[in-house]
């Protein structure tokens, strides 16, 4: 259970660090993104503009957070892996094999 535990404890902060970032970015590009085409589409009508802009910020504050959390679920940076062994690159990764011709049998040994 401590493994699993200082896992999520690395876990965890970076994946609201990211997910925080995704939600503020999302908010100020779809902001940014609805009050232009809300300019550009009625002409300056302040309640349409607002509406838009206001649109843009719901929808740039969902995408963010898809994206900011699956931003968290990226590898964790070189050398912060999890590792199954204490010293992964001590022990041998594959035993050697038997590296046998299987294409000369002796008569004997087939049934």
């Amino acid at each position: 259970m401590p493994e699993q535990q200082r896992a999520h404890d690395r876990f965890e902060p970076r994946l609201k660090g990211r997910l925080s970032a995704g939600l503020l970015v999302g908010v100020l590009v779809g902001g940014i993104l609805g009050l232009v085409v809300g300019l550009f589409a009625f002409d300056g009508r302040a309640t349409a503009v607002a509406a838009c802009a206001l649109g843009g910020v719901i929808a740039g504050l969902l995408y963010g957070a898809l994206v900011g959390s699956f931003a968290g679920l990226e590898s964790p940076d070189p050398g912060q892996e999890p590792s199954d062994t204490t010293h992964p690159l001590s022990e041998p990764a594959v035993e050697e094999e038997d590296n046998r011709d299987l294409g000369d049998r002796s008569p004997e040994a087939t049934p």
